[in-house]
């Protein structure tokens, strides 16, 4: 059986979340070792893997996730790295950084670090038949796809394969169903950006193009729950007596206050003080100083940051007015991402929408059970994404022919048949009869357009050969029933040319392609709607 799993790489918290057959819907899955537990607000602890990565400079070992201790940022035998997603996304730009006798991006930085998280997921799960769907931003999809596909899936050639964009998944995470046409907006408040984005979910004839929804109006800061941090620090730094002159030792204390004062802050949404506390390497001092709840809010206020959060929630706003969704056009609105859980942000949220649309149980974990929720079959629209087919072989030319069973647009679950056809023999005395499914738009980069390819003889020579359009056609596609295709049993035998089944097909209210098949010859039903495979 398929294991389905989703993962959100994100600027500061990664969430491996896997599909929960029995609950129904996607839960966060345990990496002992590299995860935590963290407190999000109003719902259930999250599982999540700090999104670090730490190279040992004798080129042995890495650390990944909870393995990263504050103190190997001082360890002059490690190199650290954070933040990363934001060199993929193209937010940012590292340049490249020593790590023994070589250098490492922060590009590469994130490829290791997603790759070896997605080969510990494959290991936990100890199921060698792996789909995994990723999530991608909205504004770069494209990009962030092709990386994800090209560079991070190297090194899991048993698994597939699928992006989808992080606001279709934050959606479906928090369980909503929405129909093609309905918008609905994140906001997406991570350790490194703002982005707000009001989206509408496509309409059926773009369903297979791409992400799932399309942008209405969407509006970034580069403000995140980092720049908050260092708010934080510099309010705790200035409440210490550090010796004057000494910039080393202060440089030294206010790296210690960060990771101090991003605890803080996560203590902040729910108690009304906390201590950012720092120890001082050169006197063995322990500095502490106390904030509450309301030093917090004027912090954010006099610093611009809740104004400038509150501008970008307007402008996204009227962009969305300007081209017809208006506040009471958007179903819901879905908090996303750490630095959403400030109560103060929430409060400027529901200056601009009503609560009730707000949604705010899942902000950690959203992203990723929703990516495992779509891989499991959960969407959020009621209609079939891609266009499948059936192969046959055509019997003037014995070449492959693709004949489309369902179309894209197709609305389930369906009670009449979108399909019914007739199976015929190939062979005299032939028992198992079948189709071989295809899916024709699936979302895993793959060039296809080669004109020649290298053969290798037995002797150890080699030769280049045509690429035919037929086998690029073939190589375009998906086979999702590549290790069951035959699931009829002919008896007594077929005789060659002979119509043996006559098969209806239907889709199920779990997005399966289901078999009605009749036995011709002896007038009786053999099958009655059972699941040939899953459409993605």
């Amino acid at each position: 059986m398929t294991t389905r799993i989703g993962i959100d790489f994100g600027t500061a918290n990664t969430v491996v979340a896997g599909w929960d057959h029995e609950a129904g819907r996607g839960v966060p899955l345990p990496l002992p070792g590299v995860d935590l537990l963290r407190e999000a607000g109003p719902g259930p602890t999250q599982r999540v893997v700090p999104s670090l990565i730490a190279y040992a400079h004798d080129g042995t070992t890495r650390r990944l996730g909870a393995q990263v201790t504050p103190a190997m940022s001082d360890d002059p035998g490690f190199t650290v790295f954070a933040s990363t997603k934001s060199n993929v996304a193209g937010h940012a730009y590292d340049a490249a950084r020593p790590v023994g006798d070589r250098k490492i991006t922060g590009r590469e930085a994130a490829t290791q670090f997603l790759s070896d998280i997605m080969a510990l997921a494959l290991l936990a799960i100890e199921d060698d038949d792996l789909e995994i769907v990723a999530t991608a931003p909205v504004e770069s999809f494209d990009g962030y796809r092709d990386w994800l596909v090209r560079e991070v899936r190297d090194g899991l050639p048993t698994a597939r394969l699928r992006v989808v964009d992080e606001a279709t998944a934050a959606a479906v995470g928090y369980s909503a169903r929405l129909n093609p046409g309905d918008a609905f907006a994140v906001v997406d408040f991570g350790a490194g950006t703002l982005d707000v984005s009001v989206v509408r979910v496509q309409e059926p004839d773009a369903a297979g193009s791409g992400a799932g929804v399309r942008t209405i109006a969407k509006r970034g800061l580069d403000l995140g729950g980092n720049t908050i941090d260092a708010l934080l620090a510099e309010h705790a730094i200035g409440h210490l007596s550090l010796p004057h002159g000494d910039q080393i030792g202060r440089n030294q204390v206010f790296r210690r206050l960060l990771a101090s004062a991003e605890r803080a802050k996560r203590e902040l949404a729910t108690t009304e003080r906390a201590v950012i506390s720092a120890a001082d390497a050169r006197t063995d001092q322990v500095h502490q100083v106390t904030v509450t709840r309301d030093e917090f809010d004027a912090l954010l206020r006099d610093k611009g940051v809740l104004r400038r959060i509150n501008q970008a929630l307007r402008s996204c706003l009227d962009s969305a007015v300007a081209r017809g969704f208006g506040t009471e056009n958007i179903r819901n609105v879905f908090l996303v991402g750490g630095s959403c859980l400030i109560p103060a942000v929430q409060d400027l949220v529901h200056l601009h929408v009503e609560p009730d649309v707000v949604r705010l149980d899942r902000p950690l974990e959203a992203v990723a059970a929703g990516a495992a929720g779509i891989a499991g079959g959960s969407e959020l629209f009621d209609h079939i994404q891609h266009d499948y087919a059936i192969r046959h072989v055509d019997r003037d030319t014995g070449s492959y022919q693709f004949e489309t069973l369902v179309e894209a647009g197709t609305p389930y679950p369906t009670e009449e048949p979108v399909r019914t056809l007739t199976v015929r023999a190939v062979h005299d005395t032939q028992r198992k009869l079948g189709l071989a499914v295809y899916e024709l738009a699936h979302a895993t980069y793959r060039d296809a357009a080669a004109e020649l390819e290298i053969a290798f003889d037995a002797s150890g020579g080699a030769r280049t050969v045509p690429v035919t359009p037929q086998q690029r056609q073939q190589r375009s596609m998906l086979w999702l029933n590549e290790d069951s295709p035959t699931f009829l049993e002919a008896d007594p035998p077929a005789t060659a040319g002979e119509d043996r089944f006559r098969l209806e097909f239907r889709i199920d209210a779990h997005k399966r392609l289901t078999v009605t098949a009749y036995d011709l010859r002896r007038q009786t039903l053999v099958l009655d709607r059972q699941p040939v495979v899953r459409l993605a």
